[in-house]
Formats: structure tokens, C-alpha cells, sequence
């Protein structure tokens, strides 16, 4: 990925990571790490790449876990913030600088892509994605990624997905007003943010920015998969509840590598 992707990136993955944490993580992020260390040890997994890992959330989890892990992401300035509180944690942990199109690490059980990382893909860059990854894992190893449910999302979930939140990081007061559209017919769930940023002695800073996530339905990635050498193992919504292809707002997918198969041509949707 690069900063001139058509998609768009949040602001905080490159212009000011260190209002990651502030805006991504919450009180639901260590339940969702919880269910993602129970796939994982369900499928009996010790060694795991997180070739989205942001400032670390899921890796910082799962070392603490007893897990080989390594992450890696396509944006520097996250990765600093990650080097930065295993440093302050004192934890020896390895972070690399990759875009997961095309990052070469070795075999691991398992890789992971957590809170809609994909969806910062367009579709034929996601397929590429896709067979970079399987040739990080293992032969039966695992994939594990999430991103939101095309078929599910209703008119009221998107005026619902409106934010105004408030917080403070280095002094700094943030306000980020949110609210987003969905192109139903591409699959585009299209961002548009104000944020305020206020520093004592400073004049109110205002930075605008627009992305996208291109999000599937469970029938579109169920193709995707399997068509570049992937079985699906289970759906799951995001609480770790079965996935209702109606109602869930989530797709959290479990897919395993398939032994000694050539990914045949993809589909375009």
C-alpha cells in the first residue's frame, strides 16, 4: 500500500499516528484479541504474522500469550509507535516495515489481518494480498481477518456509524466528527472526517480527510478464497458469535491453506 492508494487512508496511518490508539483501541479491543487467541489456539497455531499490525494490539496480545509473533505493516509511523511501547513494556519484539501484497517473512501457523485491514485493498490488490499470504503460511496453516458485511449494512447502521469523539493524547484535545456512505453496487464505505485539534497557547488546528474500505459480502470472499487456494474453515461475526449472513455486521473469517493446490485464475466482481 502507498500513501497514493485510490481508496484513501485514515489520517492517523501516516499524518499522525499517535492518535492510532486513541481512536482504534476501546474497551472491546481486548475481547476481540480474546476470541482471536481462541481461533488460534483451536487451530493449534505457535507461530503467527500480523501482516497489518498497526501499533501492535494483537501482537503485544498474543506475546504475552506464549505465541512466536512478528508484525509487520505498510506504514512507518505506526511501526515507530509499536517499537515504542515494547521498548517502554521492555518486551523484545520484531516489527517490520511491509506492504502485505508483497512482504516475504518465511511459514508461520498462522497470519492475521484484524479490524478491517483488507478493506484498505481495492479487490484486485486484495487477491494479490491473498496469495502473498499463502505463501507465508505453512502448508494447513491458517488466515484470520475481519472486515464489515456488505449484505448486512442497512441505511440506519451507516447514519449510525456517525461519530463525535473527544480525547486528549500529549496534551493535545481531539475532536473527530465522523460520517460515512456506502456505494452498495461497489462496495465502498466512503469516510469523511473533521478533526479539531487543540493545543494550549495554539490556535485551533482543522484537518479534513476522506477514504474508503471496500467491504464484501461472505459469498464474495468465499469465492475469493477459494480461488487462490483457500478453504474456508468458519465465519463468525466479531463478538465470536456465528456469522448471520443478515444481520451481522461483521465478517471475521477463518480460512485454511490448502495442501499443494496452484491458485486457479481469479474472478473479478
Amino acid at each position: 500500500m502507498n500513501n497514493d492508494h485510490k481508496l484513501g487512508l485514515p489520517i492517523e496511518y501516516q499524518e499522525k499516528p499517535e492518535y492510532f490508539d486513541a481512536h482504534n483501541m476501546n474497551e472491546s479491543t481486548e475481547a476481540k484479541n480474546a476470541f482471536i487467541e481462541k481461533l488460534l489456539k483451536a487451530q493449534h497455531v505457535k507461530t503467527v504474522l500480523d501482516m497489518t499490525c498497526g501499533t501492535g494490539s494483537q501482537v503485544f496480545y498474543l506475546a504475552k500469550r506464549g505465541y512466536e509473533v512478528i508484525g509487520s505493516d505498510f506504514s512507518p509511523a505506526l511501526l515507530e509507535q509499536a517499537r515504542k511501547k515494547a521498548a517502554a513494556e521492555g518486551l523484545d519484539l520484531t516489527f517490520i516495515d511491509g506492504d502485505m501484497r508483497t512482504l516475504k517473512v518465511g511459514q508461520f501457523d498462522a497470519v492475521i489481518t484484524i479490524f478491517s485491514a483488507i478493506g484498505h485493498l481495492t479487490k484486485p490488490d486484495f487477491e494479490k494480498a491473498l496469495q502473498n499470504i499463502r505463501a507465508n503460511l505453512k502448508d494447513g496453516g491458517v488466515y484470520i481477518f475481519d472486515i464489515f458485511n456488505l449484505q448486512a449494512i442497512t441505511d440506519e447502521m451507516i447514519a449510525d456509524f456517525a461519530m463525535d469523539i473527544e480525547s486528549v493524547v500529549n496534551g493535545a484535545k481531539i475532536r473527530n466528527v465522523q460520517h460515512s456512505e456506502l456505494d452498495r453496487e461497489k462496495g465502498l464505505l466512503t469516510s469523511h472526517d473533521h478533526y479539531t485539534i487543540l493545543k494550549d497557547g495554539c490556535e485551533p488546528e482543522i484537518q479534513t480527510n476522506r477514504f474508503s474500505l471496500q467491504i464484501y459480502t461472505a459469498q464474495q470472499l468465499r469465492v475469493m478464497l477459494e480461488q487462490n487456494g483457500f478453504e474456508i474453515i468458519h465465519h463468525y461475526d466479531i463478538e465470536g458469535n456465528d456469522f448471520v449472513a443478515e444481520k451481522s455486521l461483521n465478517i471475521l473469517t477463518v480460512a485454511r491453506k490448502q495442501r499443494g493446490q496452484t491458485p486457479f485464475l481469479l474472478l473479478r466482481f
